[in-house]
């Protein structure tokens, strides 16, 4: 009996040794784990730190570079520092990326860096291929360039100075945490940044739409200016009330009349712009609020064409369309023999609810629409094909009238049409020398 109270004494206690042994090794484990988790968060916490570390350099070169520019006058400096400007600008870029936030968080920062890499790089051009000096368009553009990257380097300075002080972590940053000091600075840079008035970069091919041009015709009175827009707004069958001129712009290449109407239904105003020239149409706005899409963007191409009919427009091609869950965003030029005229662009946008206009705009065509005779391409399209680069994929190639980038002179090109690397590209290459003369990003 003793013997076996001995064995089973034993067994107990080996049990407890293993449990013991079991518990210690368990926490060894856990342990280790914890020292790679935390080892992990550290290697995170250097990386995001040299990221906002890059990100505040970046910024603040770039703003420098931005003052130097301001004060340049030699083609040869102002070469430099646009050269310079540009590559900090996509360092920048490359910084943010590398924060603990995801894109749509900051995106106007994110697009106001882009916006200044675009601009560097069509003023390198400018100043390097055409070599033609900067105008004041320029210069101002620049200057409000600068102010707005001040803005953000003023932010990131005291936040820089507060992480190293206070010993933050870019780690536990969520832009959701409204306690958080480092989710509040980057709050308040993205609000400061969206507040700017939006700067004026078109997407795709309405990129290359050019400056409008004076309207010709006889003067007309604000009860004329009413009349056409009351007789515009009848096509549109849409129902309105007695409009009112309440904008005149005189001092403008464009003089106009803005008529104003308040819809039968409260919530809907209606916008009218009417050359005080001539008398023609150039803008309608609708400002309602949008349901759900019971239709698509072939629908709303079709409902456009006809629209554009019944205003006497002949043979409009559809060139770009843009289309999210509410409105569709569609580009129109003419088709004349072949040819697509991209100098007389016309904008409609569609309310996907009910497939009605929302906006209208045909400022381009009525200041810069004529008969052309148009040239013929001296270079075949095959021979364009045979010079594209081997990673585009071409899908679709055509004539189009282009206006040049730097002047006012239209060039007859090929637009080819592609992807790379799952982006959408138009090229248009100069019918006549071959050379590409324009590369844009459609959506």
């Amino acid at each position: 009996m003793k013997r076996e109270n001995r064995l089973l004494l034993f067994i107990i206690g080996l049990l407890l040794l293993l449990l013991l042994a079991g518990a210690w090794w368990s926490n060894q484990q856990i342990s280790k784990l914890e020292q790679q988790q935390q080892a992990t968060v550290y290697q995170a916490e250097g990386q995001y730190q040299r990221n906002f570390g890059g990100l505040s350099d970046s910024i603040q070169a770039m703003n420098s570079q931005l003052a130097q520019l301001l004060v340049t006058t030699s083609q040869e400096q102002l070469l430099l520092g646009l050269s310079s400007l540009w590559r900090e600008v996509y360092s920048a870029i490359n910084h943010l990326s590398g924060l603990p936030v995801a894109m749509h968080e900051l995106e106007s920062t994110d697009l106001l860096l882009n916006d200044v890499a675009e601009y560097s790089y069509y003023l390198l051009r400018k100043n390097v291929l055409q070599q033609k000096p900067l105008d004041q368009q320029d210069w101002n553009q620049l200057e409000e360039f600068y102010r707005r990257s001040r803005l953000v380097q003023t932010e990131l300075d005291k936040l820089g100075s507060r992480i190293l002080n206070e010993n933050l972590q870019l780690s536990a940053l969520s832009l959701e945490d409204e306690e958080n000091v480092v989710t509040s600075t980057f709050r308040s840079i993205e609000a400061q940044v969206h507040a700017f008035p939006e700067l004026k970069f078109e997407e795709g091919v309405r990129k290359i739409e050019p400056e409008p041009r004076a309207i010709a015709g006889e003067p007309i009175t604000p009860v004329e200016a009413v009349s056409a827009a009351d007789t515009f707004l009848d096509t549109l069958q849409i129902v309105h009330d007695q409009g009112q001129v309440e904008f005149t712009s005189k001092d403008t290449k464009i003089p106009i009349y803005g008529v104003r109407y308040q819809n039968q239904s409260e919530d809907t105003l209606l916008y009218v712009e009417v050359s005080q020239k001539g008398g023609q149409i150039l803008q309608f706005y609708q400002t309602r609020e949008t349901g759900t899409a019971h239709y698509d963007t072939d629908e709303a191409i079709q409902q456009a064409l006809a629209f554009l009919q019944e205003l006497h427009f002949a043979d409009m091609a559809c060139v770009d369309s843009i289309t999210d869950l509410h409105v569709a965003d569609l580009t129109f030029v003419p088709k004349q023999n072949g040819i697509y005229i991209y100098s007389d662009m016309v904008k409609i946008q569609i309310a996907l609810d009910d497939n009605s206009i929302l906006n209208f705009d045909q400022t381009s065509y009525a200041t810069r629409h004529y008969q052309r005779q148009l040239p013929v391409p001296t270079i075949q399209k095959e021979q364009i094909l045979e010079n594209m680069n081997p990673n585009f994929h071409v899908e679709d190639i055509r004539l189009a009238l282009i206006t040049d980038e730097y002047s006012v002179n239209e060039i007859l090109t090929y637009e080819v049409q592609g992807t790379v690397v799952e982006e959408q590209f138009s090229i248009f290459v100069d019918a006549q020398s071959g050379q590409e003369v324009r590369i844009v990003r459609r959506s």
